[in-house]
């Protein structure tokens, strides 16, 4: 009974604040239906790893369908606080959000990487890339050229160093889990399963800088769902 009490325990929701998502190592579509194929969400963070891996600083990106009720400022910064975006006492991360719904985008950057992404160019970033692609329906590449964009301003420009990121940490809740089931029946059934999740940020602070704007979504085309990728390099 203990076991099944503590089970029932770990299984439970926790509670978090209000509109907030966790976010994870790189890219969370958290829009239903989902708006990247898998393939696609592997390009971006391939690109986000790798400027990880060269220097350090950390890019998350994050689709939504809606920011409501904060809207997209106070979400994006809330996010970025909550997450911890970067990695401690470098506050060297960025968060890309982008809110189907709204049609309207946010890149929030952190207080170590205001020098390398003001305002100014983050807002060029945005208005070049994100606005006429996904204003053409395409949000892949609209995501896809605005990460690779501040990914290599980044890398040209922020005296980071390397990092060898780990994308996976240990699901302690998954392993408490897994042993109670493996109690209960006696060793009879065990599954690994849960054992991994994928890791979360480093714990970086915003500097509240950064930019944002909307744009004006047309139909999205119609692609086939085996979809190949053709863009692989963040160079």
């Amino acid at each position: 009974m203990t076991l099944l009490f503590v089970g029932a325990f770990l299984l439970a929701p926790k509670a978090v604040a209000q509109d907030i998502p966790s976010v994870y190592l790189y890219v969370n579509d958290l829009t239903s239906p989902p708006t990247l194929l898998r393939s696609e969400a592997d390009d971006i963070t391939s690109i986000c790893y790798q400027v990880d891996n060269l220097t350090s600083a950390e890019v998350a990106v994050l689709i939504v369908n809606s920011t409501q009720p904060l809207g997209i400022s106070q979400f994006a910064v809330k996010t970025f606080q909550s997450n911890g975006i970067g990695k401690a006492g470098r506050d060297n991360g960025v968060l890309i959000v982008v809110s189907t719904n709204e049609h309207q985008w946010r890149i929030e950057v952190g207080y170590g990487l205001e020098g390398v992404l003001n305002d100014a160019k983050v807002g060029s970033i945005g208005r070049s890339t994100i606005e006429p692609a996904l204003a053409s329906g395409d949000l892949y590449s609209g995501i896809y050229d605005a990460t690779l964009q501040v990914g290599q301003e980044i890398v040209d420009h922020y005296n980071g160093q390397a990092n060898n990121p780990s994308l996976f940490t240990w699901n302690w809740k998954g392993i408490a889990i897994t042993i109670a089931i493996f109690l209960l029946t006696g060793g009879s059934v065990i599954s690994v399963r849960g054992i991994y999740r994928r890791s979360g940020y480093g714990g970086g602070r915003s500097g509240g800088g950064g930019a944002e704007g909307s744009y004006n979504f047309m139909r999205r085309p119609v692609r086939p769902r085996n979809f190949s990728r053709f863009k692989t390099e963040a160079t």
